[in-house]
């Protein structure tokens, strides 16, 4: 069993290994948590806000690692997606929640995670009997995405054989899918078992039709943060990842 006082002497290593990191750094600032904007989207039950709290996975576990920090909890901001990832992009200490990573965003930010494995798909009503082999199929089709997240980023390149209806709420696309004004929705599977039920609708109404992208999601940070903050965020997730406390949050959310 490790010690509290070994624990110690392992953060205090892994503290100096990320101070030796960040001074080769170009982005070296005097940075604190405290100092860091923390943004998020409505994403059930990632992130979302119930009664003006902002609560979820990666919201309880941003908390958690706050607290392994010794860090004050701090405000988080749930806007549009687009206007998040945005300002991700232009705005020195920001951070967004939950972010896919991928290739082409791989330089663009610096990263703590993972959150969690998500797994982004289509999602038709199972009367419509809808059968794609790949993406070339969605000919003729249209497809509700949330505005310049993941999925809507990969379907950009089949604008052209498909109306890709990209809006800043899933539940506009929901109500979209069910009035027949939409074929498909595209989101995280999981979360999609989570919201129907939580609108209470039934799972059964509905199918995967096609697997997207399977992708671990982060916390992302602007390009300019400290190396060493980041360095620092990503231990102390680590040590949470390591815990039954970790789990447990997942099965809070996700059973």
């Amino acid at each position: 069993m490790i010690t509290a006082k070994y624990r110690k002497h392992i953060f205090l290593f892994i503290l100096a290994t990320c101070l030796l990191w960040a001074c080769t750094s170009p982005s070296v600032h005097a940075q604190s948590f405290e100092d860091l904007t923390y943004l998020t989207e409505e994403y059930y039950p990632f992130n979302y806000t119930e009664r003006g709290i902002v609560k979820g996975i990666s919201a309880d576990l941003l908390r958690m690692i706050w607290d392994e920090l010794g860090v004050a909890h701090q405000t988080i901001e749930a806007i549009p997606w687009a206007r998040a990832y945005d300002s991700l992009r232009h705005t020195p200490l920001t951070v967004l929640f939950s972010m896919a990573r991928t290739e082409e965003r791989e330089g663009m930010f610096k990263w703590a995670g993972p959150i969690y494995v998500g797994r982004f798909v289509l999602i038709a009503k199972k009367e419509k009997k809808i059968s794609l082999t790949n993406l070339d199929d969605l000919a003729g089709y249209s497809v509700g995405t949330l505005r310049k997240d993941i999925s809507d980023t990969i379907l950009e390149k089949y604008k052209k054989i498909a109306t890709i209806d990209a809006v800043a709420d899933m539940e506009q696309n929901i109500k979209k899918l069910l009035s027949d004004r939409l074929d498909m929705v595209a989101y995280e599977e999981h979360a999609w078992h989570k919201i129907i039920t939580r609108l209470k609708l039934l799972p059964n109404d509905f199918e995967t039709v096609y697997v997207l992208h399977e992708t671990p999601i982060y916390y992302a940070f602007h390009k300019e943060t400290s190396s060493e903050l980041v360095c620092i965020f990503q231990y102390a997730l680590n040590e949470i990842k390591a815990r039954p406390a970790y789990q447990q949050l997942l099965d809070k959310y996700l059973d």
